[in-house]
Parts: C-alpha cells; sequence; structure tokens
C-alpha cells in the first residue's frame, strides 16, 4: 500500500491535529470536511487543487463528529479514529460541549460512526502529545482537562483547566483503551504541549522519548493568560529527556548535551533511524519559550541518540508553534497547520501565518537529506532512503548509512537498563570523559574489558587502591570515635537543646520528602516567586487511573 497520511486540523484557531499512518493520503479538518490530499503524486503547497474532501455530515446512527480543537487522530491504516479535544471559544454563542466519546471513519466504506470502546474509561483532554506507532498501538501523553472539553466538568461553578498524569494507549484493532501511569514521567507526572516520538525498533515493543513542554502538579488550576513570569519556572528544560520502555512498562531520564535548544512548547518532532540502526534522529521544529525575543526561533535541531546529542541542523527566522509534524515517505516531514508565536509564551500572531510561501496553506516540507525547506514533494523522492547529514555525522561519527562512533552521552547513561535498551553492552558504548565526575557502573550482565584477561600480579592502580582503602578505614574508625563522644556530650546537655537539633532534622527532611509525594493528592508545589494570580488558585481531584506498575526514583535533575 502506498503512503497514507492522515491530518485533521481546526480553522478555527489555526491548530493542526495530524498523524501520518501510511504513504498515500493526507488529510485536514474544518468545520464541515476533512481535507485530503493524495500523497502518491507530485504536489506543490501553493496548489489549491490539491484537495479532495469528506464530509462530516451524518453517521450512521444521527449526525457526524463535532468539530473539537487540540484533539489527537489515530489510525490503523483502513480507519482513522478522532479522539479528545474541546470546543472553540471563538463562535459566540458557544457551541455545546458535545458527550464524550470517539469517532470512527472507514476509509472503504465512506462513513463515520461512533463506537463503544473497550478497556479503561477514558475522559476527553485537551494539548496531549499524540504519536503513532507502527503497530496497532497509538498514543496520547499528558493534556489537561478543560471546562471546553467535558459538558458535566463545564457546569461546575468557576471550573478551570487543570492538568492530568496518563499515557493513554489507544488499540486499534481491539478499539480499546488503556492508560498508562506517568508518576515516573517526571517529578509531577504531568506533560503538556511537549515532544513525543516513537522509535519503534528500541526494545520488544519499541520505545517513545519526551522532552520539552511545561509541567506541574496533578489537578492544580491554571489560567494561561495570568501564568505570566510564573510561566518560565514550570517549562521543561530540552536536556531533560525521557525514554519510555513499551514493553517493560518503565520511565527513564537522561540528560542531554550539546547545542541545546531554549526551553520550548507546542512544536513538533519526528524520528528516523540510520540504516544500520547505530543513530536516531529525532527532528525538532517549532515552539514558543516564555519570552520571545531570546526563546523562539524557526532553527531545526536534532537529537541525536543514543548518544543524546543536541544538533542545530539550520539557522532560521521563520518561527511557527501549535503545529503538527510527520515523516513524510523516507526522508521528508511534512509541517501542517500552526500560528507565529506572539511576545508572550501563549499569544499568536495569526497574520500571515499562512503567506509565507513556507507554509502556504499551513503545509511545510523539510527534507531529511538535504536539510532544506521545500514548497513541492515528489514521491519517487520522497522514497528514497534516509541519508544522515554531515551537519550530524560529523558530530556522531560514521557517513550518511551509519557507523556512528559516539554511542553514548557525555556522562554516560543514567541506568544500565536504559543503556540496554539501546542494544549496548558496556563494551560498545563510550567510555567517560576523563574529566567526568559521573562514575561508570558495568551492571548486572556486563563485563569491563579489563575482566577478559585473568592476571597474577597486582598493578599499579590495585595497589594504590588498597592503600587508598586501608586509609579510608582507619579515617571512618576515628570519625566513629568522634561521633560517640560528641553524642555522649549531647546527652548530658539540657532536653531543649536537643529539641532543637531533633527540630532541624525533621524540618530538612520534610523539605525534601514532601515535592516527591505527587499522587497522594492535589498537592500545590512551589512554582516560583512573585505573582501567580489565578495559577494557585485551586486543585481539583487527580483522575489518574490505576497502575500496579513498580515505581522508580526520581533523578535529583529533574
Amino acid at each position: 500500500m502506498a503512503n497514507q497520511a492522515s491530518v485533521v486540523r481546526s480553522t478555527a484557531a489555526g491548530v493542526t491535529h495530524a498523524m501520518i499512518s501510511r504513504p498515500r493520503r493526507y488529510l485536514k479538518s474544518g468545520f464541515t470536511t476533512i481535507d485530503k490530499i493524495d500523497l502518491s503524486k507530485r504536489w506543490n503547497n501553493a496548489d489549491s487543487t490539491i484537495w479532495s474532501y469528506i464530509h462530516k455530515g451524518t453517521s450512521l446512527s444521527g449526525p457526524g463528529p463535532p468539530s473539537l480543537n487540540d484533539g489527537a487522530i489515530f489510525s490503523n491504516g483502513s480507519s482513522f479514529w478522532l479522539y479528545g479535544g474541546s470546543v472553540s471559544e471563538v463562535p459566540r454563542p458557544q457551541p455545546p460541549i458535545p458527550p464524550n466519546g470517539i469517532w470512527r471513519y472507514d476509509l472503504s466504506s465512506g462513513q463515520w460512526s461512533q463506537p463503544p470502546t473497550g478497556g479503561d474509561p477514558v475522559q476527553r483532554l485537551v494539548q496531549g502529545i499524540p504519536v503513532q506507532a507502527s503497530g496497532s498501538k497509538s498514543f496520547n501523553l499528558g493534556g489537561f482537562k478543560s471546562p471546553l472539553s467535558d459538558a458535566v466538568f463545564n457546569a461546575q461553578p468557576d471550573s478551570m483547566q487543570y492538568p492530568v498524569q496518563g499515557l493513554l494507549v489507544f488499540d486499534e484493532n481491539e478499539q480499546g483503551f488503556s492508560n498508562v501511569s506517568t508518576t515516573d514521567l517526571n517529578q509531577a507526572g504531568t506533560l503538556v504541549g511537549g515532544f513525543l516520538s516513537s522509535i519503534d525498533t528500541l526494545g520488544n515493543r519499541g520505545v517513545l522519548v519526551a522532552f520539552g513542554g511545561y509541567s506541574f502538579a496533578v489537578g492544580t488550576a491554571f489560567d494561561l493568560s495570568s501564568l505570566g513570569e510564573v510561566f518560565s519556572s514550570i517549562q521543561r528544560p530540552m536536556q531533560n529527556v525521557t525514554v519510555y520502555d513499551i514493553a517493560n512498562d518503565r520511565w527513564y531520564q537522561q540528560l542531554a548535551t550539546g547545542d541545546v535548544p531554549a526551553a520550548r512548547h507546542h512544536g513538533c518532532s519526528i524520528a528516523v533511524s540510520a540504516a544500520d540502526q547505530t543513530s536516531h534522529s529525532i527532528y525538532v521544529f517549532g515552539g514558543s519559550g516564555s519570552d520571545n525575543s531570546k526563546d523562539n526561533d524557526g532553527n531545526v535541531y536534532v537529537l541525536s541518540l543514543p548518544s543524546f546529542m543536541w544538533i542545530r541542523v539550520t539557522q532560521d527566522s521563520d518561527q511557527r508553534f501549535r503545529h503538527r509534524c510527520h515523516l513524510m515517505g523516507k526522508n521528508h516531514f511534512l509541517v501542517v497547520g500552526g500560528l507565529r508565536p506572539g511576545n508572550t509564551a501563549f499569544h499568536a500572531d495569526i497574520s500571515g501565518c499562512d503567506s509565507d510561501p513556507k507554509f502556504t496553506q499551513g503545509l511545510g516540507i523539510f527534507s531529511l537529506n538535504d536539510h532544506t525547506w521545500k514548497t513541492d514533494y515528489d514521491p519517487v523522492i520522497g522514497s528514497a532512503p534516509y541519508r544522515i547529514h554531515p551537519a550530524i555525522s560529523k558530530v556522531i561519527g560514521g557517513n550518511a548509512t551509519g557507523g556512528a562512533t559516539k554511542r553514548s552521552p557525555e556522562h554516560e547513561f543514567s541506568s544500565n537498563e536504559l543503556r540496554d535498551l539501546f542494544g549496548l553492552g558496556r563494551q560498545e558504548s563510550n567510555t567517560a570523559p576523563k574529566n567526568s565526575s559521573i562514575p561508570v557502573n558495568p551492571g548486572k550482565g556486563s563485563q569491563l574489558a579489563s575482566d577478559s584477561k585473568p592476571s597474577n600480579s597486582l598493578t599499579i592502580q590495585a595497589i594504590a587502591g588498597i592503600v587508598a582503602g586501608v586509609v579510608g578505614a582507619c579515617v571512618l574508625i576515628v570519625g566513629v570515635l568522634w561521633f560517640l563522644r560528641r553524642r555522649r556530650r549531647l546527652f548530658h546537655q539540657p532536653s531543649s537543646q536537643y529539641r532543637m537539633s531533633k527540630g532541624k532534622a525533621e524540618l530538612v527532611a520534610s523539605i525534601r520528602c514532601n515535592p516527591l509525594e505527587v499522587d497522594a493528592g492535589p498537592v500545590v508545589p512551589e512554582v516560583g516567586s512573585g505573582n501567580t494570580g489565578d495559577f494557585l488558585a485551586r486543585t481539583y481531584q487527580t483522575h489518574e487511573m490505576s497502575n500496579s506498575s513498580q515505581r522508580y526514583e526520581l533523578p535529583a535533575w529533574i
């Protein structure tokens, strides 16, 4: 089957919800139609005749799907489903909020339906981060609940949107949902407006890679218009990367280095792999930061794995956010929709957002092999294999087809399990930099190169280690004796001084432990100084579904 792309866009807000499932058809949604492009033919983004249409009209059981913003689209190649979103605030009076549910369109019969779904019950969320895996599974990470997405919630007095935890998994074949715990995604377990990519060749069932966006405690109500300076304190730094192992249901955190982009939200990313799987490139474009003058740019970046190295591959001034992008063919990504960032974190400049030749009709085409923007797409060229650009290989080594030589992060992997997830034994990954203060742990089942040959003589390093051990033991003994003597003195001092010392210890423990209790209820965290306006006005009951997965301690830099 040729390449089929599915894209859904709300023309009311200029926001795009998109996905590519197979190579043949591209879809975008307005209020009454879903517009499509045949990607098996050559086309230009300025040609208005490239569109054909699917009318929403009616379904087999009644009216067709409603028009919602900031939702997601899933597909298995023969059908696609519309999930999530909220009604637009632009029309006045506000349109009615439809009942919760998903909509399915059968590409062969041309019929809409609203099928029952199995698995975990779900609520309609807004601005989650959707991604389509190569099989029958689609994912939607994080997002928030909005009064404009839920009629019952809307009826509550002074209801305000709030973030939720959870990775929603949709099985297109079973038409069922499941919810994966995200308490180990980051400190709060939430993410809104971040970047999410799927790499299907890693692990037993693929991995998801997430970064960017913003995060704060689940259930904390917020008003985007009143965030102000507080917003910079809840943004996720782009060097903080999270990898989710789908098969083992485990989250890993890894620090990335290199030419790290400024913190941003509501951009887009796609992932492609070298022919020999020695590296994986996550292309990132657009997004908006907290300060338009320094945080927004039109550059294209690559996060190269497993080196976790950020590389800037273009330098452009055409800024964009609230768009989607998807792999088109084997060596292009398609940008759909979007707006120009304004001069604040969430302000948009809608003037001329589709008039730039690079994004005419809201369509942008970027060549992964040439690292250039184009205005036309040729499926013959698009079917050629992806080739690693010299801008990437000069950093990670190798050539156009692979052979990367830098295959571990600058400061080593955060865990042996994450290293193994990339199919790297200890001997295959890079040795730690000489100036690195992070210890190298070979992990279970791995063997250091120096262990491969037995030796009957002590090396200089071994002798030095023995001497250091003896000295350390002496210091420890002296320290224990000093501690016991001091403790005896404290015991005979007045009890008020003892209670003060104990109080200090309890206070430190409270400061260190409480911020990590993110799933015990609607906790309001410290998010920074200054006037927070309505940001911390209210908390709501958390809505993450139960999950019995083992939890893991978060690293200190999260």
